[in-house]
């Protein structure tokens, strides 16, 4: 299937607040018990965890009717608490499970915009960012004071039942396979 890709655009509320509560917890909680740390990008970062599997299959309805794919199906997601003076995100499209993305504030001390295809977007506190991962280049600039502050962040994926992430199943980003198909497409 094909995919219109529109301009991104910011939804308030997202989440109950009762859900949104529960989630930080889980956030702080995971943040404090199980710190596992990415250099690369300067964030604690937690996939597909039960509680975040279960918002997601929440969400699904929103991003059918959001994103105007009655088909879309929920691949990954991922809770992420950025902090420190390696905290960043780079210019990139994403090469994983994410053609329709969600990106959900789930709390900060100071806002940190994500920029898309040249535009900012700064999220308060259940604010949800609706873009195409795989088809808009995404970035972040410098992190607002790193001593102190911290941004969490659940990202909520979506693909068309015809991705490769449900035909060839999650793991086929690591093989060999997709590598070599990568690399001739790009020849």
């Amino acid at each position: 299937m094909s995919i219109k890709v529109k301009e991104p655009f910011i939804l308030k509320t997202i989440l109950p607040d009762e859900q949104l509560k529960a989630l930080q917890r889980h956030a702080l909680f995971l943040w404090s018990t199980n710190p596992q740390y990415d250099n690369s990008f300067g964030r604690h970062q937690w996939a597909n965890t039960p509680e975040m599997t279960e918002i997601h299959h929440m969400l699904t309805n929103l991003a059918r009717e959001e994103f105007q794919s009655p088909s879309l199906k929920p691949s990954w997601s991922l809770l992420s608490i950025y902090e420190g003076h390696q905290a960043q995100l780079w210019k990139h499209k994403d090469d994983n499970a994410c053609q329709y993305h969600i990106d959900l504030c789930v709390f900060q001390k100071q806002g940190w915009d994500l920029w898309v295809e040249g535009k900012p977007y700064m999220l308060d506190e259940n604010d949800g960012l609706f873009m195409y991962g795989n088809d808009q280049e995404h970035w972040r600039e410098s992190f607002p004071n790193p001593e102190t502050n911290l941004v969490c962040n659940a990202f909520f994926f979506f693909c068309e039942p015809d991705h490769w992430y449900f035909t060839k199943g999650p793991e086929y980003l690591n093989t060999d396979i997709r590598k070599t198909n990568v690399q001739q497409t790009a020849s």
